[in-house]
């Protein structure tokens, strides 16, 4: 029997989840959880093998509670049940160590098939989720891209000097800070300008952003 806890704020949903499970007879939900940090006793006293975790919660984001719940206990497994599904949040949860992920509107044959998929130590993540992740994978590997051309143009320095810039630094405050002349921070400028054809410090910044030499914070 494979044991579920969900933690979710909304009865809807833990409706919907019972009313798929209705027959099944190798998954039981054991326990329902509405607030994030309430996960931890339920834990200790159901010993769940999986549990179905919400993004957005009352008191805490479900992926800070997926990372406190992989690092308390790598054995219980996490499937994302979530009506979020930006990539931003996807690529976090991820990261945390989540098995799986579903969106909301999932039907109940997938969600079956990824509690037991999850519950057999594979990984579940539906399609438009899988596409997601792909994307942002596909986006990384051109920017490393990017900034491997860039540094095959460009100096270590000039790459040094590019961040400085973009940090709004002025020419004196870039030679105090590398210990060479104001006059050899405006020949790199110069040179770093006249290499990627751009005529402006905002033209610049928009190209150091878009090769990954520099991110937004």
């Amino acid at each position: 029997m494979i044991k579920l806890t969900i933690v979710e704020d909304h009865s809807i949903v833990i409706d919907g989840i019972n009313a798929m499970l209705i027959g099944v007879k190798d998954i039981e939900l054991i326990d329902e959880v509405t607030r994030g940090l309430d996960i931890f006793n339920s834990i200790e006293k159901h010993q769940p093998d999986i549990i179905l975790l919400d993004v957005k919660l009352p008191d805490i984001s479900g992926i800070e509670i997926a990372k406190q719940i992989t690092e308390k206990y790598p054995q219980i497994k996490i499937l994302i049940l979530s009506s979020q599904d930006d990539e931003e949040t996807i690529v976090e949860a991820v990261k945390v160590g989540v098995k799986g992920y579903l969106h909301k509107n999932v039907k109940k044959e997938e969600f079956l098939e990824a509690v037991r998929y999850v519950y057999e130590g594979f990984e579940y993540f539906s399609d438009t989720i899988s596409k997601k992740i792909c994307t942002t994978f596909v986006k990384k590997v051109n920017l490393e891209e990017n900034l491997k051309k860039q540094k095959a143009i460009l100096s270590e320095r000039e790459i040094e000097i590019i961040k400085l810039l973009c940090d709004g630094l002025s020419f004196k405050e870039i030679s105090d800070k590398l210990f060479i002349s104001t006059r050899t921070v405006e020949t790199h400028k110069k040179n770093i300008m006249e290499k990627l054809e751009l005529k402006s410090i905002p033209e610049l910044v928009k190209y150091a952003i878009k090769n990954g030499i520099i991110e937004l914070k």
